[in-house]
């Protein structure tokens, strides 16, 4: 079984066997299609239809060159790196396949085919974000653990949980490469899905640039920033309670930086009569 220590270095420091280094290699066996099924945990979720096809030309003329890493399940194989060769060599018309067997539990089927595909620069940001998200809530791995296992920043690891929160229409626009993680970020800094894909719109439509929708959303976010509200000393609304008590009537105190407002609020003219009289009543006092 492959250390730990090595996950954020890429899978030749997984698979210190499979690298070229001139020592003996480790057998490998001859597996039929069928014998062979896709990672369950595969973070790809679409493989590109002319790369497959250039790959099967190449295999037709010079055969699977790399074995396929497998683990073995109760029904045949289960790939763990390899699913592109895999899909190139029955596009090919091979009716089997060399591969190699290794252990390895779910955790490792995430974690090598995550690595696996950032190295090789294949996820779009929203499988990679969804690769990251299954190891923080299936395996429980902190954002620090995911971070280390990958050779990435934390910090980079939480911007791309973060853009699982977008609205589905912009984590489609992620996928089919219409918008780009940067967009994304400028987005994000929105705290509304209204206001998101009111800039998402904008974004197509004007066909912005990063830096000129970072500059929009900040700008959006500017003007609707609700202004603070003061905080109220509960001397005021004591003294509120108390006016109000004595005048039967709604009284408001509106304190500023100089003086201030005293408001009697009335509903109708005879409430505004008996304000008026208890005032002039305790003048003549």
């Amino acid at each position: 079984m492959a250390k730990r220590n090595a996950l954020g270095k890429g899978l030749g420091a997984i698979f210190t066997d499979l690298v070229d280094d001139g020592s003996p290699k480790p057998r490998y066996v001859i597996c039929g299609m069928e014998e062979l099924r896709p990672n369950s945990f595969q973070p790809r979720q679409s493989f590109d239809g002319d790369e497959i096809r250039n790959l099967a030309d190449s295999i037709r003329t010079n055969g699977v060159i790399q074995p396929i890493i497998v683990r073995k399940t109760y029904s045949g194989y289960e790939i763990i790196a390899g699913e592109r060769r895999w899909r190139a060599a029955q596009t090919a018309g091979l009716r089997e396949v060399p591969v190699i067997v290794r252990e390895a539990t779910d955790r490792d089927l995430v974690e090598w085919s995550l690595i696996e595909n950032i190295q090789r620069e294949e996820l779009n940001p929203i499988e990679e974000a969804d690769a990251y998200n299954r190891l923080l809530s299936n395996f429980h791995l902190s954002q620090e653990e995911i971070a280390r296992r990958v050779g990435k920043d934390r910090s980079t690891i939480t911007n791309y949980l973060r853009l699982l929160k977008l609205p589905s229409k912009i984590r489609e626009a992620l996928i089919a490469g219409t918008i780009t993680a940067g967009h994304a970020r400028a987005l994000l800094s929105l705290q509304s899905h209204e206001k998101q894909m009111s800039l998402f719109g904008t974004i197509i439509s004007k066909r912005l640039s990063v830096r000129e929708a970072e500059r929009l959303a900040k700008e959006t976010g500017k003007q609707t920033a609700a202004p603070k509200k003061a905080s109220r000393s509960p001397v005021f609304r004591e003294l509120e309670m108390t006016l109000s008590r004595s005048l039967t009537a709604k009284v408001v105190v509106k304190p500023k930086k100089r003086g201030g407002v005293l408001e009697i609020r009335y509903t109708s003219d005879d409430e505004l009569n008996k304000v008026v009289e208890r005032i002039l009543s305790s003048e003549s006092r």
